[in-house]
């Protein structure tokens, strides 16, 4: 995108643009008004006018992250004529490229504010719990679908599974972050048709 059309941006979509991208590359503590206000041109006022403090801005962010991600996945559980544990691999192989693309320091921004801030700010944690559950409501529903379907085991009940599978995509980023290990996440990805498939799933459907 140009200067010429960032300019030309309202003032709230350029804060939290720059706010997504300064979370990833310094932290939310690392990460100040300052710093958000000279990158995106736009005057204090208009900062809190929009948010009114800077972790209000944060959970904005969050939101507008949580978002992108549950639109990501529902695509993918949407998707027909492919079993369920093809669907969940190929949303988490679409998070790994995106991570990759950004030379290894997009991972996650739920996991890394709930490393980084949950612990301190109980507003804050509170919408990170409300936003994982969400995501795992989300896994739920795909893992229900494909139980009735009949493509995923039906001796492990779905919550568990929804949990297990969320649990490794955090855990994979957070991992990744340090060792930029592709191996390791494609092992992750690979694993989840493991943990996932039923007995009467085929190479040929993987």
């Amino acid at each position: 995108m140009s200067a010429q059309q960032t300019e030309k941006m309202p003032h709230k979509e350029r804060l939290l643009r720059q706010g997504m991208k300064h979370f990833y590359a310094h932290g939310y503590h690392g990460t100040t008004v300052d710093a958000l206000l000279e990158a995106s041109g736009v005057p204090k006022g208009s900062f809190y006018h929009h948010f009114g403090s800077k972790e209000a801005f944060g959970k904005a962010v969050l939101s507008r992250y949580m978002k992108f991600q549950l639109d990501s996945l529902q695509d993918w559980i949407e998707k027909p004529d492919i079993i369920t544990s093809k669907k969940l691999s190929g949303y988490f192989d679409a998070m790994v490229q995106g991570f990759i693309g950004s030379d290894y320091r997009r991972a996650c921004l739920a996991g890394k504010f709930s490393t980084e801030v949950s612990a301190t700010s109980e507003s804050f944690r509170s919408q990170l719990a409300l936003d994982l559950n969400d995501w795992r409501t989300h896994l739920l529903t795909a893992i229900e679908q494909g139980q009735r379907q009949g493509d995923v085991r039906q001796d492990c009940p779905a919550g568990n599974l929804a949990d297990t599978i969320l649990a490794l995509i955090q855990g994979a980023f957070v991992i990744a972050l340090s060792s930029r290990d592709i191996q390791g996440l494609q092992a992750v990805s690979s694993s989840i048709a493991l943990l996932i498939d039923s007995p009467t799933v085929t190479e040929a459907d993987r």
